[in-house]
C-alpha cells in the first residue's frame, strides 16, 4: 500500500516540548540511538525497522522534501462492511471466544497539502503527543501524532500506560462499558507484566485524558526491571488498547475480518539509547501519497458495544486526524 523510493529521513517531537524542537537521526551504525519503527503484525510489506544513527536538532521539514508516489487504492472499508465485522466480533464475545477486540478501518483523503506541511501543523495543534514524519524505502512515508506511550524506561524503572474508552462529547459521563474496556486493558498489562517478572508494579487511579476533540480513560504503571526493554516490547505489544483479549484469539478474529492491512498503525515508533528509551503506540497516523493520505482509526468492542456507534465512533477519530487536511 504505501510503497516509496525515497531514502531515509525522520523528523520528531516528543511529547511536552515545543512546535520547533524538531529532532532527526543520522544514519551511523556506531550512532549512540536505535530507532524503531514496528508494524501492527510484521509482513512482507511492512517489515520492522531498525535504524541506529545520531539524534541531532533539526528544522521542520521544507515542502517537497519528500518523493511520494501515488496511492494504489482510494477506497475504503464501507459502513455496511464494519457493521458487518463488528457483529461478528459481538456474537464470538456471546460464545465466550473473546472478551474485546479492535477493529479498524482506513479512509482516504485527497488533499493539496504535502506531509511536510501537516508534519508542522500537527506539532503545533498537539504539544503532549509524540509527533513524527518518516519516510523509508521498505516503509513508505508516514506521519501520526500519538497520544499513547507504549514503554518508557530510564535505567531500570520503566512506564506504560493503559488508554482505552473513546467519547466524542468531552461533556457526557464515561459509561459501565468504557469503564470495563479500560480495566481489560490495564488488567492484561498489569498480568503481563507481574507473569514475566517485573518488580514494583504500581498503578493509578484512572484519569480522563483529552486529545484534540476525543477524550479517552488512562491508568499510569510503573514497575522495575533489571531487563532491558525489548523484553518488555514483547510483552506489551499488541496490548488488547489496540489488538484484543484473549490475545491470540483476538489477533485472529482481526486476521481473518478486518479488509484492509494495518501496516504501521497500531505498531509502535520509538528510540532506545544506553541508559534511556521512549516508544509509543503508532495512533492517529496515516500514509501519505502524492494524491492525498490513507487514515486509519479503530474502536474496541466488548459486550455491550453497539454496531453503528462503533462506525461513527471511526469518523470521530478520522475527522480528528483529519482536522489539518480539509483544506
Amino acid at each position: 500500500m504505501s510503497s516509496a523510493s525515497n531514502t531515509f529521513r525522520l523528523w520528531w517531537k516528543m511529547p511536552g516540548s515545543g512546535p520547533d524542537e524538531i529532532w532527526t537521526l543520522e544514519t551511523d551504525d556506531k550512532g549512540e540511538t536505535e530507532f524503531h519503527f514496528s508494524p501492527f503484525i510484521p509482513s512482507q510489506g511492512a517489515p520492522h525497522l531498525r535504524i541506529r544513527g545520531h539524534k541531532r536538532r533539526a528544522s521542520s521539514p521544507q515542502k517537497g522534501a519528500l518523493n511520494l508516489q501515488k496511492s494504489p487504492t482510494k477506497t475504503g472499508v464501507m459502513q455496511a462492511n464494519h457493521v458487518e465485522a463488528v457483529d461478528a466480533a459481538l456474537a464470538a464475545i456471546d460464545r465466550g471466544e473473546l472478551e474485546k477486540v479492535v477493529l479498524s478501518r482506513s479512509e482516504f483523503w485527497t488533499t493539496s497539502l504535502g506531509p511536510e506541511a501537516v508534519f508542522e501543523s500537527k506539532c503545533r495543534m498537539y504539544p503532549d503527543a509524540m509527533v513524527y514524519l518518516l519516510a523509508h524505502p521498505e516503509a513508505g512515508v508516514w506521519l501520526g501524532a500519538s497520544p499513547e506511550l507504549l514503554l518508557r524506561r530510564s535505567g531500570d524503572q520503566f512506564e506504560t500506560v493503559s488508554l482505552a474508552g473513546t467519547k466524542s462529547d468531552v461533556h457526557a459521563a464515561w459509561t459501565e462499558k468504557e469503564y470495563r474496556e479500560q480495566e481489560m486493558v490495564t488488567d492484561f498489562i498489569t498480568a503481563r507484566l507481574e507473569a514475566a517478572g517485573a518488580m514494583n508494579v504500581d498503578q493509578s487511579s484512572v484519569q480522563d485524558r483529552t486529545y484534540g476533540s476525543i477524550k479517552h480513560l488512562e491508568s499510569q504503571i510503573l514497575f522495575s526491571s533489571k531487563a532491558d526493554e525489548s523484553a518488555w516490547l514483547q510483552e506489551l505489544h499488541p496490548t488488547p488498547a489496540v489488538g484484543g483479549t484473549p490475545r491470540g484469539s483476538a489477533l485472529k478474529f482481526i486476521a481473518d475480518h478486518e479488509r484492509e492491512e494495518r501496516e504501521y498503525y497500531t505498531g509502535f515508533i520509538g528510540w532506545s539509547e544506553a541508559e534511556t528509551s521512549s516508544f509509543y503506540v503508532n495512533l492517529r497516523c496515516m500514509a501519505c501519497f502524492s494524491d492525498g493520505f490513507r487514515l486509519f482509526a479503530g474502536g474496541g468492542i466488548v459486550s455491550g458495544s453497539d454496531a453503528v456507534e462503533e462506525w461513527e465512533e471511526t469518523r470521530a477519530k478520522i475527522e480528528t486526524i483529519r482536522t489539518t487536511l480539509n483544506r
